[in-house]
């Protein structure tokens, strides 16, 4: 539901926003994704991890600590960094800050309550977020009297969620001096050492598409792709990020209690489970994909049905792989991650930055050195997945 509510409310948005809209709130939140990766100092993935409950909620704190200053942080010194943006672009980057917060703190109760298998509160919290920011957007739509609509419709929705969040929580937010909480920040160390900066470098390496078309075509094309990437993150996030949770939970308790050989058919279980759902999707979208956007969302955005049909095969790689990149965080094994994330951000712009740069590419050739790109890297970080779980098996 909390993925079906927007992807049906989007017919509507597309008929109250213009192209421009939709460029406008995919760069910002390209943006505002890379900035959200650093919150909380990425403890709040380690909030399921400790087995004494105190410690779980000394972690919890910790997190939302971090992310307070680091909001903070951004909101007084991005401004004087507002010459490098585009010029469209430079009022709706004072939202930034805000996004950041609210995301980071509900982040950590998210966390929490997946530590304590609540994942019905979770689901109910997601629906509630996806519930506000159709209100707001629809709203703000309407009445036109605030710009950036859809981007302060997505904070809308996110404070919603997490107000549930926080009266639902199984691990309610107390207050504790930071000298207290200096043990919980060294025995998890890891997750700041090295996930800020190699989940940065991937971060920046899932928007360089929408970086790239910011830079180097026209805010029509910008516009349609925008449409393409909120509708085929429906699924992503529907499926992908929905069954992470479950995944994640699952590994870190059979890491826990040594039971290897269980983990790893688990691992080839959800592997072929997000195959099995990826593949229906991704043929629907090669096949109709310019006539079913054409139909739903209106004649005008036809254009993006065509993006979307070149990137079903990317999109169907990311499906499988990607929930399964939290066998990194169950296993604390967040360094080999880190050498793929490098990778993957060298790569991705050096290909893409060579083709729009120095080739010229139509966007539609773009996006098909884009597609073979993710199969290849992709593949590669399975690989890697798959070879973690093994090598625990046998420890």
């Amino acid at each position: 539901m909390a993925q079906a509510l927007p992807f049906l409310a989007t017919p509507l948005l597309t008929r109250l926003f213009a192209e421009e809209d939709f460029a406008l709130y995919t760069s910002f939140f390209a943006v505002a994704s890379i900035f959200a990766v650093a919150v909380g100092g990425k403890y709040h993935l380690a909030i399921v991890l400790p087995k004494v409950e105190q410690d779980a909620q000394k972690v919890f704190t910790l997190s939302i600590y971090l992310t307070l200053a680091y909001a903070l942080a951004i909101a007084l010194f991005l401004p004087f960094f507002h010459r490098f943006f585009p010029d469209n672009l430079k009022d709706v980057l004072y939202y930034v800050p805000l996004y950041v917060l609210f995301f980071g703190i509900w982040s950590a109760y998210i966390n929490a309550s997946i530590r304590h298998k609540t994942f019905t509160t979770n689901a109910k919290a997601k629906v509630l977020q996806a519930i506000g920011y159709i209100i707001a957007a629809i709203g703000l739509g309407y009445s036109k009297v605030l710009a950036f609509g859809l981007v302060i419709a997505k904070i809308m929705g996110t404070v919603a969620s997490w107000l549930f969040l926080s009266k639902k929580s199984p691990i309610p937010f107390k207050l504790h001096p930071f000298r207290d909480l200096k043990e919980m920040a060294k025995t998890y160390i890891d997750y700041p050492k090295y996930g800020i900066w190699p989940s940065f470098l991937n971060t920046i390496s899932l928007q360089a598409l929408v970086l790239i078309l910011t830079k180097f075509y026209t805010i029509d094309d910008l516009g349609y792709f925008g449409l393409t990437f909120m509708v085929l993150s429906a699924p992503l996030t529907l499926i992908g990020n929905s069954y992470k949770d479950v995944f994640y939970q699952k590994m870190a308790s059979l890491m826990n209690d040594q039971r290897h050989k269980e983990a790893l058919v688990f691992f080839k279980k959800s592997a072929l489970a997000l195959l099995v759902m990826g593949i229906p999707i991704c043929l629907i979208l090669y096949f109709f994909g310019e006539s079913l956007f054409g139909f739903v969302f209106g004649k005008k955005w036809s254009r993006s049905g065509v993006f979307a049909s070149i990137l079903a095969f990317s999109f169907a790689a990311k499906l499988v792989v990607s929930p399964l990149s939290s066998i990194f965080n169950a296993t604390n094994t967040l360094r080999i991650a880190s050498k793929w994330q490098v990778l993957y951000f060298i790569s991705t712009f050096v290909t893409l930055g060579y083709c729009a740069a120095f080739l010229e590419l139509p966007i539609e050739q773009l996006l098909v050195v884009y597609v073979i790109h993710e199969i290849v890297l992709y593949g590669v970080y399975f690989v890697m997945q798959y070879r973690t779980v093994r090598a625990y098996r046998t420890d």
